[in-house]
């Protein structure tokens, strides 16, 4: 992993993806319910809060899960190095599906849904930087437990794989 954080760091979109777990796409809730009902269908809507990377508890990055509107929209703050990125996460009644769109104080930006592999969210995400640079990753998010999270990787560039470790911050 540490080889591949700067690579990591290159792009908080990957990050704001990160920030985006909490909003795992649903096993098909029925049409008209709405965020908070989606993500406590499939039991992540204990994502609200603050989390920190566990190695530097924060130093490296910080996350924080706020209701913008509850239970219709949460936006989503990441930190990751000088890189600051927002997120909007939000349920599509008609699609029945969970999005995620946002930015970065360098001036990139994303777009991407949710799924569910079994009890991990699955976030399949496209980016561009601010350089114009495109690209898609997938990022896979594990409950270790109520407190921790685990959220898993490749790399577009070069195929390295990751694995980061959040914490809820207290």
């Amino acid at each position: 992993m540490s080889t591949y954080i700067p690579k990591f760091r290159r792009s908080i979109l990957v990050l704001t993806g990160i920030a985006a777990l909490a909003f795992a796409g649903l096993t098909t809730p029925a049409q008209g319910t709405d965020l908070g009902e989606a993500l406590a269908h499939v039991n992540w809507k204990g994502i609200v809060g603050s989390w920190v990377d566990s190695e530097t508890k924060g130093e490296r990055v910080k996350i924080v899960y706020a209701w913008k509107f509850e239970n219709k929209l949460i936006e989503v703050n990441s930190t990751m190095g000088d890189t600051k990125g927002i997120s909007l996460m939000g349920y599509n009644p008609d699609s029945e599906e969970v999005f995620m769109m946002g930015g970065n104080s360098e001036g990139g930006g994303n777009l991407g849904k949710w799924s569910m592999d079994g009890d991990d969210a699955v976030l399949e995400l496209a980016f561009v930087r601010a350089d114009g640079e495109k690209g898609e990753m997938n990022l896979k998010h594990h409950w270790v437990n109520a407190d921790t999270i685990e959220v898993s990787g490749t790399a577009e560039e070069g195929g390295e794989s990751f694995t980061l470790t959040l914490v809820r911050s207290k």
